[in-house]
């Protein structure tokens, strides 16, 4: 075995398991599939966190609006809760999607860095056709 190979490859499994670890896992994915799966987690999220801010907005004012129930427009609170959801889901989307973006691009960078260092160490250090005979 050759001592440098051997450091060579320690070295990039080292980059491998520590730095890029997580971004191989993202690369494994096709791009389409790992946004749309953290677009659709993105949804559920923005609608449950938009659910408990609802519900701490009523149990902050319910006996206020117990008092002026008649008097409230029930519709248009309805109407402005539902573009505010609205706003808040496009909103985190769009990040959500950018983010998604920048890590998936970053993760497929990583695999083609590795690749290439496995690909130059292999054609350093591969026997020579003449010294095997």
């Amino acid at each position: 075995m050759n001592p440098g190979k051997i450091r060579r490859m320690a070295k990039i499994e080292q980059f491998a398991s520590s730095e890029a670890g997580g971004y191989l896992k993202i690369a494994r994915y096709y791009r389409s599939d790992y946004i749309g799966l953290h677009l659709v987690r993105n949804f559920f999220l923005v609608t449950i966190g938009y659910i408990l801010l609802i519900a701490l907005y009523l149990l902050r004012n319910g006996v206020e609006l117990l008092d002026t129930v008649y008097t409230l427009n029930l519709q248009g609170m309805a109407a402005g809760w539902i573009v505010g959801y609205v706003i808040l889901l496009i909103v985190y989307s769009v990040l959500t999607y950018a983010l998604c973006s920048l890590r998936f691009a970053r993760a497929k960078k990583m695999e083609r860095y590795l690749d290439h260092q496995l690909e130059k160490m292999q054609q350093k250090y591969e026997p020579d056709k003449d010294e095997e005979k």
